[in-house]
């Protein structure tokens, strides 16, 4: 433990962060991908407007809340263990005796009351157009091609410009997945989109237009 929190440390999470309970957090993240979602929100001014798709049970929104000056984190999930083929049976076993959403929210019980988290229970596609002005879209919920798409045609349409939008699970050598496709599809080949950073398989891109 003590030396992940060192490496946690030298990576750059220390301002506000709570590390032992980053760390106690189930979820799929690499300390340097938890690195790039707090330096991400950190470089939103106040009173930003975050919006993540696929939650689980609040680590990588934990990482968000803790970059965030202030402002608002919108999260989408279902919070029924539900996912895409490949997905769903980790999901399931994964998803412990407690349900989702009791835990995502005794997760996040810590979060400053500087950030204001928001639930939104159900999929994607229940709340497109309903959260306008985006500075943040983090994309992590259905990896399947058609889902990922969804999620990135439907919501990019709400950024403003400087805004960033960023994908968990993005490597270049497998096609099949939906953040590589939409990345290398979609994002790269418009112009209204700048390559920012990759922390691991997290890749972040600024709206420029």
């Amino acid at each position: 433990m003590e030396l992940i929190k060192k490496v946690l440390i030298k990576l750059g999470l220390k301002r506000q962060v709570d590390l032992q309970h980053y760390l106690n957090i189930e979820g799929w993240l690499t300390p340097l991908e938890a690195k790039g979602l707090f330096n991400i929100a950190s470089l939103l001014k106040k009173n930003a407007t975050v919006v993540e798709i696929g939650c689980w049970k609040g680590k990588s929104t934990w990482c968000i809340a803790q970059g965030l000056n202030k402002g608002i984190i919108n999260c989408i999930d279902p919070f029924n263990a539900d996912g895409e083929a490949g997905s769903k049976e980790i999901y399931e076993h994964t998803k412990g005796e407690k349900s989702l959403l009791v835990q995502f929210k005794e997760n996040l019980n810590a979060v400053s009351k500087n950030v204001t988290i928001v639930l939104h229970k159900g999929y994607s596609n229940e709340f497109v157009g309903l959260i306008r002005q985006i500075d943040f879209l983090f994309i992590d919920g259905d990896h399947s091609i058609e889902g990922c798409t969804f999620d990135f045609v439907h919501f990019e349409k709400d950024l403003k410009v400087g805004a960033y939008v960023a994908f968990h699970d993005y490597y270049p050598d497998r096609a099949d997945l939906g953040p590589t496709w939409v990345i290398e599809n979609l994002v790269k080949k418009n112009a209204a989109y700048d390559f920012h950073k990759s922390y691991d398989s997290f890749c972040v891109f600024k709206k420029i237009a």
